[in-house]
């Protein structure tokens, strides 16, 4: 039998480039057309329309493609420690390393913009300074799933480590913005 998943759901499913994340956007059963692409579905051959969180691209999947990352319940508190050690491991600056960082104007020169024109990776940032300024005994369902994002993210973009020199460099760069300096590693 097929999931059912639902409108705020998030889900992961592989990619070229590895897993990928993102929100359930809706259910749909007859070929629709999103972002200058049709996704064909039917009521016998339905898809997921998802927005992805890294590119916050929408996209047409089929849901055994797709896997449930949490269910309404949130999550447990073993995955929640668990992301927290994640999200500690690869997160290596402080708060106002990271506060600081976000002031440059290197920071501000790399990075996908959103629909309004902010940075995401800086956006990012500053939802991690939020985070880290916290106890931990304060942290929301939403602070997990923006540590899991983050985790995710640093893990990707680090594996594209360009060769030579990376001090001065556009991937150094945009890795700080989320949080983790591959120069302290």
């Amino acid at each position: 039998m097929t999931q059912t998943l639902r409108q705020g759901d998030q889900v992961e499913w592989q990619a070229g480039q590895g897993t990928t994340t993102g929100v359930v956007q809706k259910q749909i059963t007859e070929s629709t057309e999103v972002e200058g692409q049709t996704v064909a579905a039917s009521q016998d051959d339905l898809r997921y329309l998802v927005k992805n969180d890294s590119t916050g691209k929408v996209t047409g999947h089929k849901p055994e493609s797709l896997t449930q990352i949490r269910g309404d319940e949130g999550s447990s508190a073993s995955e929640q420690e668990e992301k927290v050690t994640e999200f500690e491991t690869v997160v290596n600056m402080t708060a106002h390393e990271l506060e600081n960082w976000l002031d440059t104007e290197e920071s501000k020169s790399v990075g996908q913009e959103n629909e309004t024109g902010e940075i995401k990776g800086r956006q990012s940032g500053k939802h991690i300074i939020e985070i880290l300024s916290k106890n931990k005994t304060d942290y929301t369902e939403d602070d997990y799933q923006r540590m899991q994002k983050v985790v995710s993210y640093v893990h990707r973009h680090a594996a594209q480590q360009p060769s030579g020199d990376i001090e001065n460099t556009p991937w150094r760069y945009s890795l700080m913005n989320w949080g983790h300096d591959p120069l302290k590693d």
